[in-house]
Formats: C-alpha cells, sequence, structure tokens
C-alpha cells in the first residue's frame, strides 16, 4: 500500500471516528425492586421531545441489571420503574455502574413525578456525570443564595452571575469534553435569558444582559450543540414566538406567503435570508431555526397545516442536516396525531391475547367497550380489577371489556391471569409499540376509557371501577355503561 494511500485511510479515520458508534453498557443494582421491570430511554431530539425507547428488562432476584446498546454520541438518558425515573448522561464505549433506591421521604407529596435515587459506584471525578453533578449542585445553591436578587429582574445579579461563571468555567476547564463547558454556559445562558425580553443587534442601547448580547456570546457563529439538552432549551426559549412575529411584520410578508401560498421549503428558506435576518448566519443554524419556529406555529391557526407538513417532509427528503430529517418527521408526527377524547374516534389497535393470538379493536364493533390500561406494579390496577370483574358480570354480553397490559413483559400479563383465573374477559399485551399509550393518552395507570358501538370515545377518562366508593369526585362508570347501552 503506498504511503499516501495509508494517511489518507488514517486521516479518514480520524475525522470519522466521532460519528462511528460504540457499545455502551449500563448495569447495576436495584435490589429494591428485584422481578420489575427496568425500562431506558431518551429523547430523539430536544426540539420535539419525542421519547425514543432503548429497551427493557426484567431485574433480577439479585437485584441486578445490564443494558447494551450502541450510541455516537453524548446523550442523556432516562431510567424508568413503574411510576419512578431518574436520568444521567452517557458517553460511546463507556460503562456505567448504578445503583438505583427510592425514597418515599424524598418523593413526600410528588405523584406524577417520582424520582429514583442514582448513585454511581465506581464514581471519577472527571466524569461526565459527576462534574454536571458538581456544577448543578453549586449552581442551586449559588441561586439560594441570591434568590433576593434573581427576584428582582433588573440586572442586579449580572455581575455575581457573571463572576460565577467565570468560576465554574475555570473550575472545569481541565474537562476532556467541552460538553461540561457548553452546560454550564447554557445553563447560565438560559438563566440570564430569563432577565429579558428583546434580542436583536440593533437593541444594544445600555445594559450590560440584553438579548442581542446574549445572542452574540451563546449563538452568533457557535456550533449547534444538539445533543446538550441546555443548548436546545435556551436555543427554545430564546427564540420563543419569533418566527410568528417575523412573519407578521412587513419585511416578513414572504415567510407567510412560502408557507400559506407556495408551501415551499425552498421559499421558506429564501424568505429566512441573513441580508434581512443577520441573526441567521448561516444554513444549518437558519434551519434549525425554521424547524423551531415550524413547530411552535403549527399549534396555531395563523399556517395552513397541510403546508407546513409539505414543507417538514421536504425536509425531511433532501435536508443534507441529519438531525434536521429527525426533527421534520418528529413534528410531522406530533401534527398528525389526532386529538383524543370524547366524539373523537378510538384508534385501531391489533393486539396479542394470551394465547399470542392478534386481536384488532375492530373486532369489538357493535357493542359499547369498557377499556383499561393496566400495569402489574400499580396497586389501584390490582384492586380495581376485582371490582371490574363484578362489572363484567352484571353486563356480559352487553358491553365489552378489554384490560390492555402496559408491562413491557409478556409473561408478566399471563402470570397474572394465571393466578386470577375468575378475569375471564379480554386482555391483551401492548406488545413492543408504544404509540397506543399516546393514542390513548394514558399518562398514569390505571386508565379508562369508554368508547361506544361505532368506536367513537364517550368518556375520557372514564370513571373508575367502585370510583364514587372511594373518590366522590369520580364519575359513576354503573351509571355511564348502563346509560350508554340502554339509550
Amino acid at each position: 500500500m503506498k504511503k499516501t494511500q495509508l494517511l489518507f485511510i488514517l486521516s479518514f479515520l480520524f475525522f470519522t471516528s466521532g460519528l462511528i458508534a460504540s457499545t455502551t453498557i449500563v448495569k447495576g443494582n436495584a435490589s429494591h425492586f428485584k422481578g420489575k421491570e427496568l425500562e431506558l430511554f431518551t429523547y430523539s431530539d430536544y426540539i420535539t421531545l419525542k421519547k425514543q425507547d432503548i429497551g427493557f428488562t426484567t431485574i433480577k432476584s439479585n437485584g441486578a441489571f445490564i443494558f447494551n446498546f450502541e450510541t455516537s454520541e453524548v446523550k442523556k438518558v432516562y431510567v424508568k420503574i413503574e411510576d419512578k425515573t431518574t436520568s444521567f448522561f452517557v458517553q460511546p464505549g463507556e460503562v456505567y455502574n448504578l445503583n438505583l433506591s427510592y425514597s418515599n421521604e424524598m418523593n413526600k407529596g410528588r405523584i406524577y413525578d417520582k424520582q429514583l435515587s442514582l448513585n454511581f459506584s465506581f464514581p471519577v471525578p472527571t466524569e461526565l456525570n459527576q462534574q454536571i453533578g458538581k456544577f448543578n449542585g453549586k449552581y442551586d445553591a449559588f441561586i439560594a443564595e441570591n434568590r433576593a436578587l434573581f427576584e428582582k429582574r433588573n440586572h442586579s445579579i449580572e455581575v455575581k452571575l457573571k463572576a460565577f461563571q467565570i468560576k465554574m468555567l475555570k473550575e472545569f476547564e481541565g474537562a476532556t469534553s467541552t460538553f461540561i463547558t457548553d452546560y454550564i454556559n447554557y445553563s447560565i445562558a438560559s438563566t440570564q435569558n430569563s432577565l429579558d425580553v428583546s434580542y436583536k443587534k440593533t437593541d444594544i442601547k445600555k445594559g450590560n444582559n440584553i438579548k442581542a448580547k446574549l445572542y452574540l456570546a451563546y449563538l452568533d457563529e457557535k456550533q449547534i450543540s444538539y445533543t446538550n439538552p441546555e443548548y436546545i432549551s435556551f436555543f427554545k426559549a430564546f427564540f420563543r414566538g419569533e418566527f410568528k412575529t417575523l412573519s407578521t411584520e412587513v419585511q416578513g410578508f414572504d415567510i407567510s406567503r412560502a408557507i400559506n401560498d407556495e408551501a415551499s421549503y425552498a421559499a421558506l428558506s429564501r424568505a429566512l435570508n441573513k441580508e434581512k435576518y443577520a441573526f441567521l448566519f448561516n444554513e444549518e443554524f437558519k434551519n434549525l431555526f425554521m424547524l423551531n419556529g415550524l413547530l411552535e406555529v403549527s399549534r396555531g391557526k395563523y399556517f395552513t397545516k397541510k403546508n407546513i407538513i409539505s414543507i417538514l417532509n421536504e425536509v425531511k427528503a433532501t435536508s443534507k442536516y441529519p438531525k434536521h430529517k429527525i426533527i421534520a418527521a418528529n413534528i410531522i408526527d406530533k401534527m398528525n396525531k389526532k386529538k383524543f377524547g370524547a366524539g373523537s374516534t378510538a384508534r385501531g389497535f391489533e393486539l396479542k391475547n394470551k394465547d399470542n393470538e392478534s386481536i384488532s379493536l375492530n373486532s369489538f364493533k357493535g357493542k359499547p367497550v369498557y377499556i383499561n390500561f393496566w400495569t402489574n406494579w400499580s396497586i389501584p390496577s390490582q384492586k380495581e380489577m376485582k371490582i371490574m370483574q363484578l362489572l363484567y358480570k352484571k353486563y356480559k354480553g352487553k358491553i365489552e371489556f378489554i384490560s390492555i397490559c402496559a408491562d413491557n413483559d409478556f409473561s408478566k400479563m399471563t402470570n397474572f391471569l394465571s393466578k386470577n383465573e375468575g378475569y375471564n374477559w379480554s386482555f391483551l399485551h401492548i406488545g413492543k409499540d408504544k404509540k397506543i399509550l399516546s393514542n390513548y393518552g394514558v399518562a398514569t395507570f390505571p386508565t379508562y376509557i369508554l368508547i361506544d358501538e361505532n368506536l367513537k370515545v364517550v368518556k375520557f377518562p372514564a370513571g373508575r371501577p367502585g370510583g364514587t366508593a372511594e373518590r366522590a369526585t369520580e364519575a359513576n362508570i354503573d351509571k355511564d355503561i348502563y346509560e350508554l347501552i340502554n339509550q
């Protein structure tokens, strides 16, 4: 092999090594949760915050668990056990040893955001999570010490905040990754941003913290940090509402026309040119601003939704930025998601029953259906099954009952049924496609839905079995079912 060829190959491997996925291992102990399911997930992108499952496992009898997965970049991952979560950052090729536990005292008063306690078995001070934890602790203490100045919102905190930022950057200057310095800068930038209201370069007059200076300090000609949640959080907050504001100005007429009249990605890109909008300093930054703006305006009535989707489909198909293709696809998914509630049509599904047979929602058409989503770890789910059994016996033949198990492991459902042989209505397992949970608006367990014989939603959330006995403010599902079958 010629020397020049060898040098070329070595150079190629060097410059592309950051794009090559490496196996990351997450393992540890969660003895408090023996036999429970542990789920690992991340977000596909931080603009849309679309959940992306990594996998799940059952915690062994000795409390051990292990995950192996490929990643090519730093990611924030979330650990979920039952309705409890925690998070940490992973880097490609690293091994993470975790100890997970749960404190009732620390979670007192929490209903929907219960937190797992996370400790690393072999903490190394220079490791990313240790550095982020160290900074977060110091930042929390700084905010607590200066709360009175922060609450004034008049820049009196600015000098102290800047000094704190310099001190933190100095303290972490030996970090092996720029991720921690970006994390520090954009955490503080978000705080600074909350103190101001305008950002244009021409607005620089007086004061040390107007948004124009924030833009120059943190965004202008800076590399986009897609995987750093603090960067994207700052980006979204900084530009909140700006896309629509620009489109309503005289010089922004081309923006509205590009969307509402032309439905053209190219036309919108031309309308957002840097000659007119100097802050859109390059193509990649401009396109991220555009995607974030399209997501924002997709929730309103000013722009035609089908045209927004058409533009996003162009981005998804033709963008030279892989991250933008992902973001565009995720925004399309959000826009196409139909609002679930009374009067809407229940989304179809096809799930496995205990005998591994595929059962579709459509097969129940012709009778009203009472659906509940449940899990083995949810104590209310277990208690209410017994009352649901009484409802089933009372209304059998007049209304269908479907209980959908949301545990990841299929055997969780079959084992439950083997211990409760009297539960003879339809039990289905959620399978691998968790979209059904978002399709049906499931945020907690158990969740109940009542639909009519034409699969139209009558009540969401529907009353729970025995709801009026323990929860006097809830709908009487017995009454609702009786009225539905006798209307």
